[in-house]
């Protein structure tokens, strides 16, 4: 019975520091060009993806936007979904991009991105799409990141 606690106390220590260093930092990345996005274009006809660009060891350029299934435009740069969303929310793609962005390059850690008031659904697919490439980021692997399907309900 001893040995049973022991190792249990043992397992709750090893998690609790694995998971204290486990931040969600991205350090030591490779240069490099990188893409991620989702699989599938979502039920309103969105597909987010995230752009990344690192020089010398550091992100130096971060896109998050997403593409229109119908005519390939941008979401950030779609004035009419701005005018609809913007009124209920206090929100819009461009806005909250950014935002989202900033927090991720001021702090260099995923786990440090707070959700975005009006943007909920947003901030995890950029969380989620972050997660996704930061492998990538590490081992200098360029290729496109394909992201399950980030189920949105109407």
């Amino acid at each position: 019975m001893k040995k049973i606690i022991n190792i249990f106390i043992f397992t709750i220590i090893c998690v609790f520091t694995l998971t204290a260093c486990s931040d969600g930092s991205l350090k030591n990345l490779k240069d490099g060009h990188y893409r991620a996005e989702y699989k599938s274009f979502d039920s309103y006809g969105w597909k987010d993806y995230i752009e990344i660009t690192v020089t010398n060891g550091e992100v130096s350029e971060l896109v998050f936007d997403a593409v229109n299934m119908d005519n390939g435009s941008l979401k950030s740069e779609d004035e009419s979904y701005k005018k609809q969303m913007e009124p209920i929310v206090g929100t819009y793609p461009a806005k909250y991009n950014k935002d989202l962005i900033n927090q991720f390059l001021e702090s260099g850690k995923i786990s440090s991105i707070d959700i975005v008031a009006g943007a909920t659904q947003s901030t995890g697919s950029f969380k989620t799409l972050l997660t996704s490439i930061a492998p990538n980021l590490k081992n200098g692997d360029t290729a496109l990141v394909l992201v399950d399907d980030f189920v949105v309900s109407k």
